[in-house]
């Protein structure tokens, strides 16, 4: 097995995170990835950096408004006045009206679903990073130089709605992979384990 990590998705090291009502610390911190990367090194298993793969994929899977605002909207956030450090949003406009915001106070809250995804200086150059680990294992297997490839991928992807962060999650990252292997394979399965599956990519 082949496993793919890049250490530059360190560096979305998010701080806020509400907790009924209480501000905590995110724990969706560097330290998960850290633990994973350890263990797969106990387990002889060949950790690779992944390839650079091109925007179209993500355009495949999520709005252009959305992504502009990932990549855009910390250094808009920062143009405000005395902003926080985090892009957190504190006004969600309701999405019926189908009038998409100017402001980036605005935007912030079209596209999160929860406070669980603060957008920091280097989110989307994370984010980016998590995808293309994803790419990475993904063509790794249907290439045939591995029966199986696993994709340290942090931040995580499987909560991100086509156009809202939610619950962690920026790119989805097995929705953005899936639909790259479809391009070779007819059919491909997402197994979802987690506890609230689906939310996100289902969608």
């Amino acid at each position: 097995m082949q496993a793919f990590f890049d250490d530059s998705t360190s560096k979305h090291d998010p701080k806020f995170f509400l907790v009924k009502g209480k501000m905590r610390e995110s724990t969706e911190q560097p330290e998960r990835a850290r633990r994973w990367l350890a263990a797969l090194r106990r387990l002889s298993i060949n950790v690779s950096e992944p390839d650079a793969f091109d925007s179209a994929h993500l355009h495949a899977i999520h709005d252009a408004d959305y992504l502009d605002f990932l990549q855009h909207g910390y250094q808009q956030w920062q143009e405000l006045p005395d902003p926080s450090t985090e892009v957190i949003a504190n006004v969600h406009p309701l999405r019926r009206r189908k009038n998409y915001p100017a402001s980036i106070v605005g935007r912030a809250g079209w596209h999160m679903a929860d406070t669980a995804c603060p957008l920091g200086e280097h989110t989307w150059q994370a984010a980016r990073a998590s995808a293309n680990v994803a790419l990475s294992a993904t063509q790794c297997v249907l290439s045939g130089k591995e029966p199986l490839a696993y994709a340290l991928c942090r931040p995580p992807g499987h909560h991100a709605y086509a156009d809202l962060a939610g619950g962690f999650c920026f790119l989805n990252n097995v929705a953005i992979a899936a639909q790259f292997a479809r391009g070779t394979r007819e059919r491909v399965a997402i197994l979802d384990v987690d506890v609230h599956h689906g939310n996100g990519t289902q969608d």
